[in-house]
């Protein structure tokens, strides 16, 4: 049977992602001196750890695998595909760029890091890489649905509020879940290392963070919905329309960076230390 354009396209990309996790994963788990991987325990609930990890990727598969077959019936393969590996890429490598800047002193503040995963795709657990495709699909779908008949970039900055929205519950409640771990020196899924005297925090979550899922929704969005619709993949064709897609990332994510720097030398001046609503652990 001959394949289709989206199916050998689905394939194709497919095969590529799948080395770096491959590799990804190995560096983690054998040999995480390469990349000076914290060691740091995160809030496994079930023993042995290998199967509380095993059992964390599966279920996430599982719910990307629901996102991805209503993607195929309302968008196609072709743009399903390059959504799901775009935002991937897009949030993926934002991440890892704020990780490994913070982890090597490259930043003038330091950042976070991950403390568990069983997949990871560079620095990021594929759970997370998955968790910002659906995040991404969905606050755009609503975004859709409650708002017809607007354009991409104002679709792009509702879902963009969504995320933040969602976000704003998100990331306190993972962060302190080591709290709740049959490990008692356990850690959340992912740790803030920044001083607190150092930022301005909301919930005790550095405010950036919050900066920075908006951003990296809408923008992400905006480029997806700029290059990637029925009009510029006509002229363009499929293969040209990826590869201008992917290419943009970069640029993107530059921009994304480039914007939270800058906010960060307006707001940190005035705003250090300040924590709206914090949270206090008994």
């Amino acid at each position: 049977m001959k394949l289709e354009y989206d199916d050998k396209f689905l394939i194709i990309v497919t095969l590529i992602f799948i080395p770096v996790v491959l590799i990804s994963t190995i560096l983690h788990h054998l040999f995480p001196e390469v990349l000076q991987v914290p060691k740091v325990l995160g809030p496994y609930f079930i023993e042995p750890m290998w199967l509380d990890l095993v059992i964390m990727d599966v279920i996430t598969v599982i719910l990307a695998i629901i996102v991805i077959y209503h993607g195929f019936k309302t968008q196609g393969k072709y743009k399903t595909t390059c959504f799901l590996y775009g935002a991937i890429i897009f949030a993926g490598l934002e991440e890892v760029h704020w990780i490994l800047l913070g982890r090597y002193n490259l930043s003038p503040f330091e950042t976070y890091i991950f403390t568990r995963g069983g997949l990871w795709f560079l620095e990021i657990p594929i759970y997370t890489c998955l968790g910002w495709f659906m995040l991404a699909w969905c606050c755009n779908y609503v975004s859709e649905v409650i708002l017809p008949n607007k354009n991409y970039i104002f679709h792009a900055f509702v879902a963009g509020i969504l995320a933040v929205s969602l976000d704003l519950w998100i990331d306190p409640v993972m962060v302190n879940l080591g709290s709740a771990s049959i490990y008692p020196n356990s850690a959340g899924l992912w740790v803030w290392l920044s001083d607190p005297k150092d930022t301005f925090s909301v919930f005790s979550i550095p405010f950036f963070n919050f900066l920075g899922w908006f951003l990296v929704i809408t923008l992400f969005l905006i480029l997806y919905g700029h290059v990637l619709n029925d009009n510029k993949i006509e002229i363009h064709g499929k293969t040209k329309s990826a590869l201008i897609f992917f290419g943009l990332i970069p640029v993107f994510i530059g921009i994304t960076t480039g914007i939270l720097y800058l906010a960060s030398l307006c707001i940190t001046p005035y705003l250090a230390g300040v924590d709206l609503i914090p949270i206090i652990l008994l």
